[in-house]
């Protein structure tokens, strides 16, 4: 194994590539693709030299369309080939939580295995054949969509732990006791009820933004998250 900065020498002697670059966010709410259209680029030179089947898999949050509307353009732009049949293209999310990295992605709770074809899907699956959790093998922009509903829902969830916290405090009633009172419901579970300084970090904040973003450029008004976004935008705690 080698650790090296080198993309071409990476691409040369790998046979799967992820590009796990940041995806920040602009003012309006949308994300930052640039390190993505950059690393995308850099993949494309060197595929353009190399002989054989190579995989490239998106591993960065991108909002649904990004991978077959961006990612795959650019590489077969820079490398004159194609997807599909010169290289295979995937997209596969990642579900880690903060402080929790290492044991997540030894014990993930599902693997979302986004794919361009079955060939690109079935390559990346033989990677997490000794993984013992669920497989989803769904379509690229699938993929995509299910990383930001499930941060969507889980800060809609941590809000939702915040107002019954307030009321709460208000009425004098314990809101943890309130928690593990609807846990019983199998329909809501306990993780994230807990109430506190609401949802932060580098992921929740920037996520429903760009899901707010994503969902207006293609017509819909969200109901549900807007009031997150609209709060948001002075605060990145909500």
């Amino acid at each position: 194994m080698d650790a090296t900065m080198d993309i071409d020498f990476a691409i040369k002697n790998s046979d799967i590539s992820f590009i796990c670059v940041g995806t920040p966010s602009n003012a309006d709410g949308s994300i930052d693709l640039k390190y993505i259209k950059s690393a995308s680029a850099e993949i494309g030179k060197s595929l353009k030299s190399t002989d054989g089947y190579h995989l490239v898999v998106a591993k960065s949050t991108i909002v649904p369309e990004t991978t077959e509307k961006i990612i795959i353009p650019i590489i077969e732009e820079y490398s004159g080939k194609r997807a599909g049949k010169d290289f295979g293209v995937c997209m596969n999310p990642e579900f880690l939580k903060e402080g929790k990295a290492i044991e997540d992605f030894i014990n993930p709770d599902r693997i979302v295995i986004g794919e361009f074809d079955k060939e690109s899907g079935d390559l990346l699956l033989e990677l997490y054949k000794d993984f013992k959790c669920p497989v989803l093998q769904v379509s690229l922009k699938t993929a995509e969509m299910i990383k930001y509903a499930s941060n969507a829902f889980l800060a809609i969830k941590i809000s939702f732990a915040n107002e019954m916290g307030n009321i709460c405090k208000k009425l004098d009633i314990d809101s943890y006791i309130v928690a593990d009172a609807i846990d019983h419901d199998k329909r809501i579970g306990r993780e994230f009820l807990n109430s506190g300084i609401g949802f932060g970090g580098s992921c929740f904040p920037k996520d429903v933004r760009a899901l707010v973003h994503k969902a207006e450029e293609v017509g819909y008004r969200p109901k549900i998250k807007k009031p997150h976004w609209k709060s948001m935008k002075n605060n990145p705690l909500n």
